[in-house]
């Protein structure tokens, strides 16, 4: 006689905000061109039965609310380069970064 069960695994994200700073929210996304990118803090585990069990990435990054692009980031000081980049996209909008 066969006994069958069932495993159930795979990954499990918890995403939370960075912060609550409103200069930090609304960055310009180069991928869809969009104001939809947010700091987040990123957790992703190995879940066994939706339990998490090993964690795989745990870290900072810039995520598009739109396209779900993402990038990693470090420090505040990185963050804050970013933020201080987005102010000429604001100021002045150009969405092509191509040249010809």
């Amino acid at each position: 006689m066969f006994l069958f069960i069932p495993l159930i695994c795979g990954m499990r994200n918890f995403d939370r905000n960075y912060d609550s700073n409103p200069e930090h929210q609304g960055l310009y996304c180069p991928k869809c061109h969009n104001f939809g990118v947010t700091p987040i803090k990123r957790r992703e585990f190995f879940a066994f039965y939706f339990v998490p069990i090993v964690p795989v990435y745990w870290g900072k990054q810039l995520k598009c609310s739109i396209c779900n692009w993402r990038q990693d980031f470090k420090t505040d000081e990185d963050l804050q380069r970013v933020v201080e980049e987005q102010k000429n996209y604001r100021n002045n909008p150009v969405y092509t970064t191509a040249q010809y």
